[in-house]
């Protein structure tokens, strides 16, 4: 029965604690004060430290909160800023890891979604930058990538009402749209070494896979100059078709009609050489 009262008592507010009157307080009470004050205390000094980007002390001073006050609504808000500390480092791969953790073991806390977004914001960085002396992103190793589009992708499906939302939204963009740009490299890459059906194949799921990408109908056109090389132009007309149809605005429709007509006006040609 104690033990069912003094966790009615650790739900409690610290405000509503303090609103108790002093001679009506049980040693209980006096003593969950006292940490909740404590916990709370120790935490502002770490915060202290965190906003002023001193990350080593902070980061120590949160594992004291951890380790102390474990049972405190301290404990998770540790947990949170000790991952942001990863993530101000540059310990990205452990950043994602830590607010992964925090998801699991509160999914119902308030910061999750900040947790979720952080997430995925720690796969984005650790996506391959431009170096001069490196090969470009997309012709690099792309599991961060693919790891940033399922982060946020699962981000922005479960939390609907996150303020990160729009950020979410306009990072997924960038990242989808570096994929199709590898898909593009993969295919101009089996095309100079003259495997066109291989670049076919590796364009045709791109606009199934990643529809709401830019990127998605220079892939598309490519796909269809790879059919016409390989003497397919039925398939090379459905492709430019769809660009017209789902791209309408871009500029590789005005392209592609200008492909069919080409082609039409081709067709006839070969129609009225037969007739003669």
């Amino acid at each position: 029965m104690a033990n069912t009262h003094l966790s009615a008592l650790l739900a409690l507010p610290v405000a509503v604690l303090l609103a108790v009157p002093g001679c009506n307080k049980t040693p209980a009470q006096r003593s969950l004060l006292d940490y909740s004050l404590s916990a709370e205390a120790l935490f502002e000094e770490a915060m202290e430290e965190f906003d002023d980007e001193d990350c080593v002390d902070a980061e120590k001073l949160f594992q004291e909160v951890r380790r102390q006050y474990p049972y405190s609504r301290f404990a998770p808000l540790a947990d949170l800023r000790m991952a942001d500390c990863q993530f101000i480092q540059g310990n990205h791969a452990a950043a994602a890891v830590a607010y992964q953790q925090f998801i699991r073991k509160y999914p119902t806390h308030e910061e999750t979604h900040y947790a979720a977004f952080r997430r995925g914001l720690s796969f984005v960085e650790m996506i391959p930058g431009d170096w001069l002396i490196t090969p470009p992103p997309h012709e690099r190793d792309q599991a961060a990538t693919r790891d940033a589009r399922a982060a946020l992708g699962s981000f922005l499906g479960t939390y609907p009402r996150s303020p990160h939302r729009e950020r979410a939204r306009e990072l997924l963009a960038e990242v989808e749209n570096a994929l199709v740009r590898h898909e593009i490299y993969v295919a101009r890459f089996y095309r100079s070494r003259k495997h066109l059906k291989a670049a076919a194949v590796r364009l045709e799921g791109v606009r199934v896979s990643f529809p709401d990408a830019s990127l998605v109908p220079d892939a598309m056109f490519l796909q269809a100059r790879t059919y016409l090389q390989l003497g397919r132009p039925g398939d090379a007309t459905r492709v430019l078709r769809e660009i017209i149809e789902f791209y309408p605005d871009h500029y590789q429709a005005r392209r592609a009609g200008d492909t069919l007509k080409h082609l039409d006006a081709k067709r006839g040609n070969e129609n009225r050489g037969g007739d003669g």
